[in-house]
């Protein structure tokens, strides 16, 4: 255990951002080697589908074990955690949109997300076992890595890789409104039950950065809905722009 409460933007969390950005080299690196080789690439995803399916069996058990947080929040069905119910899948994929977009959901979806959580890490600092801030840490860093990684190796920095960006949110959009669902049937079902997937359910008090200017709570809820899946549209679009001007910047200037 922690032997004082961590804080926002104290060493525990700076220590988080330099790891992420470490992470970050890493699959960029490993991306460009990758880069048209389809088989180690997908082997590559797959395997981190099943480090991801350790980590957060490890989690759980840990939590459980130690009795912190053993209620619905146990529920692993976050934009940060749905790859792991993808990568696993890929290697045995045939080459096609559904596996567009499971590959574009982890390089624009969950890397946005993962991204921008090191801006507040709250799973890793609103702990007081060192073993859960460790193992958000490495998610999410390995979440970035995976994310810039198939960027790269699957070639989707380019004008082509916007078919797999729109393939990739039409299967986020799927996962949210599944998560919408099942938000509402658990608080109706469990009473004051502390459950919020994709940090959308009606009661929650999660802030997204300027969506929680237009909504400071989910209401109304429909119109709520709509913003968020325009915000996450916007985002997604963002990293994929940004990455491709990237690119296109770097290979005029090798040439």
């Amino acid at each position: 255990m922690w032997k004082t409460p961590l804080a926002f933007y104290g060493p525990v969390h700076f220590a988080a951002i330099g790891t992420m950005l470490v992470f970050l080299a890493a699959g960029i690196v490993l991306g460009i080697k990758a880069k048209g080789n389809s088989k180690s690439r997908d082997k590559a995803m797959t395997i981190l589908g099943f480090v991801f399916i350790a980590l957060e069996a490890f989690k759980i058990i840990f939590r459980i074990k130690v009795n912190e947080g053993v209620d619905m929040t146990l529920i692993s069905f976050q934009i940060c955690s749905i790859p792991m119910y993808l990568l696993p899948f890929i290697y045995f994929m045939k080459e096609g949109k559904l596996k567009q977009a499971f590959v574009g959901y982890v390089s624009f979806q969950s890397f946005t997300s993962a991204f921008f959580y090191f801006v507040k890490p709250a799973a890793a600092i609103n702990t007081a076992y060192v073993a859960i801030t460790v193992q958000s840490i490495l998610w999410h860093s390995l979440m970035v890595c995976s994310g810039v990684y198939a960027m790269i190796a699957y070639g989707l920095l380019t004008k082509e890789g916007f078919r797999t960006f729109i393939y990739s949110y039409i299967l986020w959009v799927i996962t949210a409104a599944i998560a919408v669902i099942l938000n509402i049937i658990l608080i109706k079902a469990v009473p004051g039950t502390p459950v919020n997937l994709f940090y959308i359910a009606p009661n929650s008090t999660f802030k997204y950065p300027i969506l929680s200017i237009l909504f400071k709570e989910p209401k109304p809820y429909p119109l709520f809905l709509i913003a968020y899946l325009i915000y996450y549209f916007i985002g997604g679009f963002a990293v994929y722009g940004i990455s491709f001007g990237i690119r296109t910047l770097a290979t005029r200037k090798k040439a």
